[in-house]
């Protein structure tokens, strides 16, 4: 068959049959006569994701593509010729080769092994579109004058190939517009995530095989993803994938804009989502891909919603561009939430605080502040456990501290799985420093709203807090505490003149142990701090301490205004 002759018979079977779905068919028939092999592929590249979708396979149905060790021989020697312009030949394949006896795919025998290959890329215009790959039992089966008949294939086929997938695009599109549609005619701010969820699912969920989803929603201020809304096709392993997914997105980062795919063997791109997601594929057996969409607005994370697939078929890049393409959808449902959401916690927020407020001012004394202090944090507030702890600013001596309940130990809150936490310091007066510490459930509602519960809690503990300090009651509790931790000086009295203080050292120690700084001492007695560092030279000295923190502690011990 002359070059004239080929090109003629190609173009008239792409040009008269264009809508066949046979018309491959044919095209193979005609190649296998100018270049003999045993299978060939003729594949749609997405070169950018790597990712291939064949639209025709000689001697195998598309639809069992995954199940032949054909597709990965395929992808690795397409996957090498988008980068070149010349043929891409394997002469030693790997013994992987099953073969199709009637409708099953078996085991071939050690005879069967493909033996050589050669793939090469078809272009249009310039632009990778496709690729054809052709197969062999026999070694070093393809010569040099296959190559140069491989190349006119690639050239021959680049137009059609790139205009029976752009015709592909405009018939999905024309479809997905119509559920965009839908998809928007029903949202509304009041909608809840699940209602919306379950729509969003099912519109997608025949022509994608999707078998699970979920949708995420992103808190800024704690800078996780948080799942608000599942759809489970899989008994029994909802909860499962949903703690693998939540724990994926918060350890590994999610990119604003990259949309992460992953099978058995492989993900796109290549990355530690990527490897975490064949890995949760490999430890279910419900599922062969998993997509992971971010959801944005503008540059600002919203969301994330993740997919899990029942098989891995060459169709997987045109599903995952159709719930990509609807993303904005969710991202927009998210957003409308989000702000409703945000306005009624804002709402339940300031009756809290109205609340706790009113009810720490209205009690006579700390104890009974304390008591509805807990009642605020665990009724109001949803926490799980808190403590409260009064410390001295300069020293960090606690001479106050409580725990709820009472082996809460607020060093390992963030350790413990399936927590939040909620840390809040707040100066008291220049002495004194409260700490609150709460744990929550992550499962909680509210854990997106610890900005806001942030400010409630310190409004509160410095109200508790002032109140502790301003009872003689504590402040015979502090001289006790202080005096305790003292080993020298334990229930010693002494006045200023017992250290030979004069009255210039006094001031600049009473100062100093309110916690001011040497320039803000200098301030408030009109000297320099050049003067301030000289004099507390002398006062340490006096005193028999080494530094600040030592005569302020012993300023404590001693009970009194120095």
């Amino acid at each position: 068959m002359t070059d004239t002759d080929f090109y003629n018979q190609i173009e008239h079977l792409l040009i008269d049959n264009s809508v066949n779905p046979h018309v491959w068919d044919e095209i193979a028939n005609v190649i296998k006569r100018v270049i003999p092999c045993d299978r060939m592929v003729i594949a749609s590249t997405d070169v950018i994701r790597g990712l291939f979708s064949p639209v025709h396979i000689s001697g195998l149905s598309i639809p069992d593509w995954d199940l032949s060790p054909v597709h990965r021989l395929g992808q690795s020697l397409i996957g090498q010729a988008v980068n070149v312009d010349t043929p891409v030949t394997s002469s030693t394949i790997p013994s992987m080769y099953t073969k199709q006896d009637g409708d099953d795919l078996i085991p071939g025998a050690p005879g069967d092994n493909w033996a050589s290959g050669v793939g090469m890329r078809i272009v249009n215009a310039g632009e990778v579109v496709g690729g054809i790959v052709f197969f062999s039992h026999i070694p070093d089966a393809f010569d040099s004058d296959d190559f140069l008949m491989v190349e006119k294939v690639s050239r021959v086929l680049g137009p059609y190939l790139s205009q029976q997938t752009l015709q592909k695009q405009i018939l999905r599109a024309t479809e997905h517009q119509t559920k965009l549609e839908h998809l928007l005619l029903h949202l509304n701010d009041d909608q809840d995530p699940a209602t919306f969820f379950n729509m969003f699912y099912s519109t997608f969920a025949a022509r994608t095989s999707l078998v699970y989803g979920a949708l995420f929603g992103y808190d800024r201020y704690s800078d996780r993803y948080v799942p608000i809304a599942h759809v489970d096709g899989i008994d029994g392993a909802a909860g499962s994938i949903l703690q693998d997914c939540t724990r994926l997105l918060n350890e590994n980062g999610l990119s604003s804009n990259t949309v992460h795919l992953a099978c058995e063997h492989k993900s796109v791109p290549s990355s530690r989502i990527g490897t975490a997601l064949v890995s949760i594929i490999g430890s279910s057996s419900e599922f062969k891909e998993l997509c992971v969409i971010p959801l944005t607005a503008g540059s600002k994370r919203v969301g994330a919603i993740v997919f899990a697939i029942s098989d891995c078929n060459p169709s997987m890049l045109e599903r995952v561009e159709d719930i990509e393409s609807a993303g904005p959808v969710a991202s927009a449902f998210l957003q409308l939430h989000q702000t409703s959401r945000q306005w009624d916690r804002k709402q339940h927020i300031s009756t809290v605080l109205q609340y706790a407020v009113d009810g720490l001012c209205d009690v006579p004394n700390s104890h009974q502040k304390h008591e509805f202090f807990k009642e605020v944090m665990i009724r109001s507030i949803g926490a799980s456990a808190y403590s409260f702890k009064i410390t001295h600013r300069v020293t960090g001596v606690s001479f106050f501290s409580y725990a709820y309940p009472e082996d809460f130990n607020a060093d390992s809150v963030s350790m413990v799985s399936g927590t939040e936490q909620l840390r809040v310091n707040s100066r008291l007066d220049g002495t004194h420093i409260v700490d609150v510490v709460a744990s929550f459930d992550s499962s909680a509602n509210l854990i997106s709203a610890m900005h806001e519960l942030r400010a409630v809690v310190r409004v509160c503990a410095s109200i508790l807090g002032s109140s502790i300090l301003s009872e003689p009651k504590s402040a015979i509790t502090i001289q006790s505490q202080y005096s305790s931790d003292s080993q020298n000086h334990r229930g010693a009295e002494y006045t200023s003149s017992s250290f030979g203080l004069t009255t210039r050292e006094s001031e600049i120690l009473s100062y100093l142990s309110e916690g001011a700084t040497n320039d803000e001492i200098a301030t408030r007695c009109g000297i320099t701090s050049g003067s301030v560092k000289n004099r507390l030279v002398f006062i340490y000295k006096k005193l028999g301490v080494r530094n600040r923190s030592e005569a302020s502690i012993k300023t404590l011990v001693t009970g009194q205004s120095i």
